[in-house]
């Protein structure tokens, strides 16, 4: 007499297979989501913080936080405004406002030390001088949608429309 075996059908592997293969992916997308957010969210809370400190030393001293003028904006030219960002920019004195701790911005150690190099530095965040807005000159750079977008400030700028580096 022959004993039958129970077991996992073939049917039923391959389906738990399949709808495994679909969470893992729905998974990573949602992953990659998640890096943009917390991306964007440093930067705009970044600025929000720069803001508000630049705003506090500017009501006690009368001027902007920043000594060291910077001229290498021409990633910015597309975000500046041509009536408000008027005049020069510089590197905003992080030193110079007390209790702030960036995401970004890490640049400005190295430019405190070679002031007259400052120009070829990006991971940095700029003030205009007139209008007081901020931006963080290398941006923040998101792909979706075989699009990249910059982001400098807490608006945005569509820098250029290119290939994902996927589709390459």
């Amino acid at each position: 007499m022959i004993k039958k075996e129970k077991g996992v059908t073939m049917v039923a592997l391959v389906i738990t297979v399949i709808i495994l293969l679909i969470l893992t992916s729905m998974l990573v997308y949602n992953a990659t989501d998640s890096v943009h957010i917390k991306a964007l969210t440093n930067l705009y809370n970044d600025v929000e913080l720069l803001r508000e400190k630049v705003s506090e030393y500017y009501n006690e001293y009368g001027k902007i936080p920043a000594k060291v003028k910077y001229t290498n904006k021409d990633e910015l030219s597309s975000v500046l405004s041509s009536k408000n960002d008027t005049g020069d920019f510089y590197v905003i004195d992080l030193e110079a406002m007390k209790g702030i701790t960036l995401n970004y911005g890490k640049d400005y150690e190295k430019i405190k030390n070679d002031e007259q190099n400052a120009d070829t530095y990006t991971d940095v965040y700029i003030i205009n001088e007139n209008s007081q807005n901020i931006f963080y000159v290398q941006g923040i750079k998101i792909t979706q949608n075989n699009t990249t977008k910059t982001y400098y400030t807490d608006y945005t700028c569509l820098l250029y429309t290119s290939p994902s580096p996927r589709d390459a």
